[in-house]
């Protein structure tokens, strides 16, 4: 296997897999649950996938204080500055090795702005945080597919990676 904090596409590869299963979940589907149900259950997914990394949902702690996160909304934004609690992130507690960190939403829910600028704040190499890659996700549970998975590396949208995990996942006919 690939180093894996080498080679974002070998971790989403793994993130991919799982999403695929959770795709197929018919309770899933036929419920319809909240997005942290959703993200809870990818989590549960991929559970021993990354063997050595944790997989949180919702954390929001960097050591014993809460995750913050400064960067710009667009370039001739100054910066705004806020609190950070990812939906899903592949890491090692208490060390500055973070892998993936993944933002997730339903089909009805639009508001990205919040999402990619955090995407886009914590991918950024020289950033507080530096993942490896992060995905912005937007399912569609009843109807099991995956309306949008843009990829992020180094504080940018990765074309190259979103169309290679677009080409793994159900997407809408």
């Amino acid at each position: 296997m690939p180093h894996l904090t080498h080679d974002p596409q070998a971790a989403l590869a793994i993130l991919a897999g799982a999403i695929g299963t959770l795709l197929e979940d018919k309770d899933l589907a036929y419920a319809d649950p909240s997005e942290q149900a959703i993200v809870g259950r990818l989590a549960v997914l991929l559970e021993g996938k990354f063997p050595g990394w944790s997989v949180n949902v919702e954390w929001n702690r960097r050591g014993d204080v809460a995750k913050r996160l400064h960067y710009p909304l667009h370039e001739d934004d100054p910066g705004r500055e806020a609190a950070v609690r990812p939906d899903l992130i592949v890491h090692r507690v208490g060390q500055r090795e973070n892998l993936l960190v993944v933002e997730a939403k339903k089909a009805a829910n639009n508001d990205f702005e919040g999402d990619i600028w955090k995407l886009k704040g914590m991918t950024e190499q020289a950033g507080a945080y530096g993942y490896a890659a992060g995905l912005h996700l937007v399912v569609d549970m009843p109807a099991g597919v995956v309306l949008r998975c843009d990829v992020y590396v180094d504080s940018a949208f990765h074309e190259g990676l979103t169309d290679w995990l677009r080409d793994q996942l159900p997407g809408p006919d």
